[in-house]
């Protein structure tokens, strides 16, 4: 029987080990990722407002990302550097960027309207010119430059200093040096002494710039810092992996969830264990455990068609619910969830307490509310914490009640009021659980994205082992003695 003991221990701890190595294994494909930037330019009118470059036509987009490659691709091939004829009556300025990154290689056969490049890692370089003219049609002696992030790219989030840079003026036109970091000043726009381009080889004589990206950080900090960042979309042209919106909605969906189930858990256990008379309780504890074999997906669907419902119905006026597929959804009826597991657990606890303990409470002459709180609900205190510990490594790992009722956005809550942290509970959420359920099936193996879901899974697997390993202590800690 020693033998046996020993050897199950022995493949317990394997399988840790090994769920461990594997999750470790696979998450090293996060850190085959490449980072990507991109940014709008365009030559416009000194008078004016600002347009949005994101649907300015004419517009220059200089991007590494997803769907470029440092040869031509489609989107190059396409548009080519626009031609004075081609520009005539539809345009009075010509913006391109030419395949070579120095000014000396460049071909006006190679030069088109935009400029795509691969993701690179972060500890190399990437530089892009920029052609830019007037055509004939513009008669104002000033112009400007303007630019603007492309849409969906945050340059806070990138691991490279961007850096625009004037590197050629027109032939006798007189300029102050430029240089703009572009990550200090994400748009804006600069006047520039206006160039004429009368004839398609003059396209390439007037003023050029460089868009320089230097890495700020080694490729593997890079990561790192990325996925502690507070976005998380990877299906995005500039795809994002910070894992801290979804780590922080699993702990507050847990959290709500323990506090919701845990006092009406405790109170079923106390019951069970010591008032219900016997019939009763032959009959009810079964239903507790009975209530624990509902599929988690039915506890969903059940809180989609029932409780969500109910909660848009008669909360959205008063706390401002926009949907029932919410924080608070969620944690109701992962609080159902839990409530016979914690029971079950707490009520055996309670029954484990010798019954010697409960009379020699009755000789001092103790009520029975007495014996329960200084006798009973002491000596049980381990067993009970123990119960509540495994409700919550229960709770981080669930997945289908997250799934169907969070509302599937991440966000990060605000305390920064009481009105903002009721407002939390009202908001739609992801968690780990589903975040990694949703993604798997449409992710590239062994991809960049595969990876982060692997890091995420890891990620919680610490978590849920350090729980564990914290509430025995504590469980051992106040545990009674005889």
């Amino acid at each position: 029987m020693t033998s046996l003991v020993y050897a199950s221990g022995g493949v317990i701890v394997g399988i840790i080990l090994a769920i461990a190595y594997y999750l470790t294994h696979e998450s090293t494909y996060a850190f085959d990722r490449k980072f990507d930037f991109g940014y709008r330019f365009a030559l416009q009118p000194i008078k004016g407002e600002f347009e949005d470059l994101d649907i300015d036509p004419n517009a220059t987009l200089l991007t590494a990302n997803r769907e470029g490659m440092d040869e031509l691709d489609e989107k190059e091939e396409g548009v080519p550097f626009p031609t004075i004829e081609s520009l005539a009556g539809v345009a009075k300025f010509g913006t391109g960027s030419p395949q070579a990154s120095t000014l000396s290689n460049a071909i006006p056969e190679e030069t088109f309207k935009d400029h795509w490049k691969g993701m690179k890692r972060a500890d190399r370089s990437t530089k892009f010119l920029l052609f830019g003219f007037a055509t004939p049609e513009y008669k104002d002696p000033k112009m400007a430059l303007a630019w603007s992030p492309d849409a969906a790219f945050d340059p806070n989030l990138t691991p490279f200093d961007l850096k625009l840079k004037l590197v050629q003026s027109p032939a006798g036109v007189k300029t102050d040096p430029i240089e703009i970091d572009l990550r200090k000043q994400k748009t804006g726009r600069i006047e520039l002494p206006t160039f004429v381009a009368r004839t398609d080889e003059d396209r390439q004589k007037g003023y050029v710039f460089e868009l320089v990206a230097t890495p700020t950080m080694s490729h593997n900090v890079a990561v790192l810092a990325g996925t502690m960042r507070s976005e998380w979309d990877g299906t995005l042209a500039y795809p994002r992996f910070g894992i801290v919106p979804l780590i922080v909605g699993t702990l507050i969906l847990t959290i709500i969830a323990v506090l919701i189930a845990t006092p009406f858990s405790i109170g079923a256990a106390v019951y069970l264990s010591e008032i219900a008379p016997n019939r009763v309780r032959e009959w009810l504890k079964p239903l507790v455990e009975l209530l624990a074999s509902v599929p988690t997906v039915v506890l969903g669907y059940f809180g989609l068609m029932l409780l969500a419902p109910f909660l848009g119905n008669t909360l959205a006026a008063a706390v401002g619910l926009e949907s029932g597929r919410a924080l608070l959804t969620a944690a109701i009826m992962m609080a159902v969830l839990l409530f016979p597991t914690i029971t079950s657990f707490a009520e055996d606890a309670l029954q484990a307490v010798p019954q010697s303990m409960r009379d020699g409470g009755e000789a001092l002459g103790l009520t029975a509310r007495e014996k329960l709180k200084k006798i009973i609900l002491p000596a049980a205190k381990g067993g009970i914490i123990s119960a509540v510990i495994l409700g919550i490594a229960r709770a981080i790992g669930e997945t289908m009640i997250v799934w169907i009722l969070s509302g599937g956005t991440p966000f990060l809550p605000s305390f920064a009021s009481p009105k903002d942290a009721v407002a939390n509970l009202m908001k739609p959420m992801k968690g780990v659980p589903d975040a990694i359920a949703i993604e798997m099936g449409n992710v590239d193996f062994e991809g960049v994205h595969y990876g982060h879901l692997f890091l995420l899974g890891l990620v919680l697997f610490i978590i849920t082992l350090a729980i564990n390993t914290i509430g025995q202590r504590m469980a051992k800690k106040v545990a009674w003695r005889s």
